[in-house]
């Protein structure tokens, strides 16, 4: 019962330093370097995914020309990842809620 509870709490955390680290890290980190896309490497063409991290990167921090140029699929993307992380976010904190009155109401776990 304690490793799920710090499981949830390291899950959490998690979730919460992900798209802060994400905010803080300037627009254009991941614009440089070669792409890791495999469509790219082994057949030389973009796939329909290819410079979606970039173009929600730039979209995260209010860059929209920046975003559409990338990926215009960014503005769908991102919003649906949002909400999700989100939905993941409140289930694992009422997970974590329950789990800790469990060990309050039984403190020998």
């Amino acid at each position: 019962m304690k490793f799920r509870y710090y499981y949830t709490i390291v899950k959490l955390a998690i979730i919460v330093l992900v798209p802060i680290t994400l905010i803080l890290l300037p627009a254009d980190f991941f614009d440089h370097g070669e792409s890791i896309c495999a469509s790219q490497l082994f057949f030389g063409i973009e796939c329909p995914a290819c410079g979606l991290t970039r173009g929600c990167m730039h979209l995260l921090h209010f860059e929209a020309e920046e975003a559409f140029a990338y990926n215009m699929w960014s503005f769908v993307a991102l919003p649906a990842i949002s909400i999700f992380w989100l939905v993941w976010g409140i289930k694992e904190l009422k997970r974590f809620q329950k789990m800790r009155r469990q060990m309050q109401a039984s403190p020998g776990l």
